[in-house]
């Protein structure tokens, strides 16, 4: 079964959309959040810890989730000095031999992830102030090196097409 490249692009394109409104939806929680926190601990005299548990989760929600959208728009930090000084063939072939390099180390800590989650001490240890399972917390790391492998498996695809199309000449 062959799919349509256009129609690859218009799927990884619609989920990282979805992902950056799940994004704009989670920043606004913590800012939301964060305000409440700061209001009912100097002008209350009182400090809720389920807000500051949910404040440092959500960090990690956003950071896991919005690292797959930057890898997915080439957007993360990449020292490229080596790349950018060879052209052609030696370039794509850098830049193949990275992402393998990197969708690998990915594939690894997704996996270990994923059993960390599956053991008995996480998925039934509740959280003190939310009251949430900790599989929770802990699913951003595996959700968002999930898509992350996703975006890294259509890379191969775009620096094959660049190279195609002359762009590393």
């Amino acid at each position: 079964m062959k799919i349509n490249v256009n129609v690859l692009d218009k799927i990884l394109d619609k989920i990282s959309l979805i992902v950056k409104y799940f994004l704009g939806f989670l920043l606004a929680v913590m800012l939301i959040s964060a305000l409440f926190t700061v209001f009912t601990r100097y002008f209350l005299g009182k400090s809720f810890a389920w807000s500051e548990e949910l404040i440092r989760y959500l960090i990690i929600w956003i950071s896991f989730l919005g690292a797959a959208v930057g890898y997915k728009e080439e957007g993360l930090v990449f020292f490229d000095m080596i790349v950018n000084a060879v052209n052609g063939k030696k370039r794509r072939n850098l830049l193949l031999l990275n992402n393998t390099i990197t969708l690998v180390f990915m594939g690894f800590i997704f996996v270990n992830s994923v059993q960390t989650i599956m053991m008995p001490s996480v998925a039934k240890q509740i959280s003190i102030g939310l009251q949430i399972s900790m599989a929770i917390p802990f699913m951003a790391v595996p959700l968002g090196l999930g898509l992350m492998i996703i975006f890294g498996i259509n890379h191969y695809r775009v620096i094959l097409n660049k190279y195609k199309e002359g762009v590393y000449n």
